[in-house]
Formats: C-alpha cells, sequence, structure tokens
C-alpha cells in the first residue's frame, strides 16, 4: 500500500540521482508520516491500543550508507551514513516515544553503522551449550556468529551480500 511515486523517489536518492535538500526534507517528514500511518494500522489490525505501547524504534530510510571512512574536502578521513522519517512526526502522529538513529549511533562509537541485527540475535538465540549462526536477508544480507555461552563481545557479524535490494532493485 506504500505509494509507487515515494518507494521510486526514494530508489533514485539512494542510487545517486541528482536532487535537492528540500526534496529529502519533504521526503523525511512524509516518511515519517507513512511510517507513523503504518503503527497505528499495524495497532489496530491486532486491537493494540496505542497506549499499550511503550516505545517505537524507527531504524528510518537508509539513503546513502558509507560504513568505512574515506576522505572528504581534504579534511580526516570520515564515515557517514543518512536514514529518514522523522522520528519526530512518528511520535506526534502515535503519541508514542520514538528511539532512532541506530546507525549514526554505532559510527559515532567506531562501528561500521552495519548490521544493526547482532546484540538482537544475541538476546534472543544465545544458548549455554550450542553456538548459533543467523542470518538477516534485509537490503543487504548479514551473519551473527554466536558462540555457545558467548558473552557479548564474543558475538561478530558481518554483511554477505545483496540481499532485498535485489528484488527491490
Amino acid at each position: 500500500d506504500f505509494p509507487a511515486a515515494v518507494r521510486k523517489t526514494i530508489l533514485n536518492i539512494a542510487n545517486g540521482a541528482a536532487t535537492t535538500t528540500e526534496e529529502i526534507s519533504q521526503l523525511n517528514f512524509l516518511l515519517g508520516e507513512e511510517f507513523a500511518r503504518a503503527a497505528i494500522t499495524a495497532c489496530k489490525k491486532w486491537r493494540v491500543p496505542l497506549a499499550a505501547i511503550d516505545l517505537i524504534g524507527s531504524h528510518g530510510q537508509t539513503i546513502y550508507h558509507q560504513g568505512a571512512a574515506s576522505k572528504f574536502l581534504g579534511a580526516r578521513s570520515i564515515a557517514s551514513t543518512l536514514q529518514i522519517a522523522e522520528p519526530s512526526v512518528i511520535a506526534a502522529r502515535t503519541g508514542v516515544p520514538v528511539i532512532a538513529d541506530f546507525r549514526p549511533a554505532d559510527m559515532a562509537m567506531g562501528g561500521q553503522g552495519a548490521p544493526l541485527v547482532p546484540f538482537v540475535d544475541y538476546l534472543l538465540y544465545r544458548d549455554e551449550k550450542r553456538g548459533r549462526v543467523a542470518l538477516n536477508i534485509g537490503g543487504i544480507a548479514n551473519v551473527t556468529i554466536i558462540p555457545p555461552a558467548a558473552k557479548p563481545e564474543q558475538v561478530f557479524a558481518f554483511d554477505t551480500g545483496p540481499g532485498n535490494m535485489i528484488v527491490d532493485a
């Protein structure tokens, strides 16, 4: 039910098409509205009152991601990422606090901003006796390796190549 023109615009921008700051700003707020509508619709469908939701986590929509640092404007090396779908709009429309900026937060701490799921994989699949491997097929597929009785710092993950981005294209 996602508007085709919005999807096309997201893919064009993510693929490096010419754009303006106005278009990115407008799309950021439009996606916030769409994400809020999706949350409200899901709550209605599964008969969960919004008042029962404590928190919404929104990754946003990645329109640019460069996890490895490179020279920029002759300055020191910079890695960067940009996700849109304004979390303030989601919070205002749903009345639920929203946390966001997962990739930038990971990069600020020295990570590459991806993959994002390893800690959740650890929480869900850690086992005292069995090692586990979790495959996440998002836009980019990635693998999380969880050794037996692992501590969080023993978990490692890496991207493996294209996932759903091939289908999206």
